[in-house]
């Protein structure tokens, strides 16, 4: 029989089969089921129709894939610059107000026929007893509906229990291209068969149970992720038993939202609207009801009337937009029993005049980005001693980290402000991450080893964290490279180099 090369990737994968006539016993075709579809996932689909060849044993033997995964990569085997060589990928010029950009989108015209016959024919060509996950990324809609829900059915038959259909096709999505999302079928499920599916990812779909609906769709849905999706609220609540749900950029049915549930764990809402006409209106999440939920991502307005029965939620993280909303924020955190970890993304200034009346009492990590403020002047007056209001409000609080996105728009600030005395006795590390020597990220410094009693590390860098993936550091190289310069002049001046608290980056 023909024999076969696998090829290692460096995790350990396998990257390509090489198909030579070899002389040699089949050990392949005596494995297991479970590790030949293993093996099998590691291939293209290229690849993977080629093992078909190798001998009549192995003729059908691909059909034991398990897991289906679909993207322009993969269907076509081609790198990204072969797919731009062949016209399926283009660079287009994207023209704002201020620049313009080259972006790499999609050419539909002759990437999405050919992707989609080849998903059809390899599913048609199928002979697979069990799916456990389904994956398609490209660029669909409405006008594939019919296939799609076709390529839907074949996985429900075998029992699907991860199902992913990503319609917006990152990366290489199309800018204000008008076109109608796909519906999802709803009654392709059965009750009988509904029950598998415990993973469900949905993008630019369209999710609503029909009137004629006598049943609550999946029953064991524990994972449901839905974004750029015109959903019903009546489908979201009837899933009692999601342990997480992601709701981002959704057209919903209201402009408040709540949530009940017994068993959700994490939650992430954020930009979610309301459509009136051409405009789109914040949707406000007021009201939480949810005894198990332990995280919590919140991209919306921060309320007054906020209701949270959460008495379990551990990690938050907040997008505040301006000063009213941090006070409401605040107001709010300080009735969550088990809160100790904490993120703000601040698009405003924390005011000096901040006063936290209840502290936050478990607090032990607290993680504040300061991001480029939507509505204000160029130059602003501001300081850091906000920061300290809060870490003064916090007495468990062991890590403090700060990140200033745009300092920038307020290095010209000139006079320093009084500080209230305090002690504390829990802070460990504090990071400032955006420093580039400007005089309040001193006083910042020095204020912070003077009160807290038990510092072990203060971190002062020019660098923002990885972690935040939209900002990119080396778009402007020089000013980072000038500001850990300023920051080496300025505390050797201060005469605080070299001091074993003090990391400079």
């Amino acid at each position: 029989m023909s024999g076969t090369t696998l090829t290692p990737n460096v995790d350990g994968g396998l990257k390509s089969i090489k198909l030579k006539k070899v002389e040699m016993f089949d050990d392949i075709s005596e494995l297991p089921d479970c590790i030949i579809s293993y093996i099998f996932t590691k291939l293209t689909i290229k690849d993977l129709l080629k093992t078909s060849i190798l001998s009549k044993k192995w003729c059908k033997l691909w059909t034991l894939r398990r897991e289906l995964y679909f993207d322009i990569f993969n269907v076509f085997e081609y790198t990204e610059q072969q797919l731009l060589q062949k016209g399926y990928l283009i660079d287009v010029t994207v023209h704002s107000t201020f620049s313009s950009t080259v972006e790499r989108m999609l050419n539909l015209d002759i990437s999405r026929d050919p992707f989609v016959k080849r998903v059809d024919q390899f599913l048609k060509h199928s002979h697979a007893t069990i799916i456990d996950s389904f994956l398609v990324n490209f660029y669909l809609d409405s006008q594939q509906q019919s296939i799609i829900d076709e390529w839907i059915r074949f996985v429900i038959a075998r029992g699907i229990g991860r199902m992913e259909l990503l319609f917006c096709g990152r990366p290489y999505t199309l800018r204000n291209m008008p076109r109608k999302p796909y519906k999802f079928p709803f009654h392709l499920f059965p009750e009988t068969n509904a029950s598998t599916l415990k993973h469900l990812r949905l993008e630019y779909c369209v999710v609503s149970i029909p009137p004629n609906c006598n049943f609550i769709p999946f029953k064991n849905l524990s994972f449901l992720s839905l974004e750029s999706v015109k959903v019903d609220g009546v489908f979201i609540q009837s899933l009692t038993q999601l342990e997480e749900l992601h709701l981002i950029q959704c057209e919903l049915k209201s402009l408040t939202l709540k949530i009940v549930s017994s068993s959700l764990r994490h939650l992430k809402v954020s930009l979610c609207y309301l459509l009136y006409g051409n405009f789109q209106k914040d949707v406000n999440l007021i009201s939480l009801d949810c005894l198990k939920l332990i995280s919590l991502d919140y991209g919306g307005r921060c309320s007054a009337n906020m209701n949270f029965n959460t008495p379990m939620l551990n990690n938050i993280q907040l997008y505040v937009i301006c000063s009213e909303q941090l006070l409401n924020a605040f107001r709010l955190l300080a009735t969550l029993p088990k809160l100790e970890i904490l993120q703000l993304d601040l698009y405003s200034m924390v005011p000096t005049s901040l006063k936290i009346t209840h502290p936050l009492e478990h607090l032990k990590e607290l993680n504040l980005i300061f991001i480029h403020p939507f509505d204000t002047p160029r130059k602003l007056e501001f300081d850091l001693s906000g920061i300290l209001t809060i870490l003064q409000a916090s007495p468990l609080l062991q890590k403090l980290s700060v990140m200033l996105t745009f300092p920038e728009i307020i290095e010209d600030q000139k006079v320093a402000r009084d500080v209230d005395t305090f002690s504390h006795e829990e802070v460990k590390v504090i990071e400032l991450r955006g420093c580039v020597g400007n005089w309040y990220e001193i006083e910042f410094a020095m204020n912070v080893i003077k009160y807290a009693n038990k510092l072990e590390r203060i971190v002062l860098s020019p660098y923002w964290r990885d972690t935040v993936e939209s900002l990119d550091w080396s778009s402007d190289l020089a000013w980072f490279q000038n500001g850990r310069q300023r920051i080496t002049e300025k505390f050797q001046t201060e005469e605080l180099v070299g001091r074993e608290k003090l990391v400079l980056i």
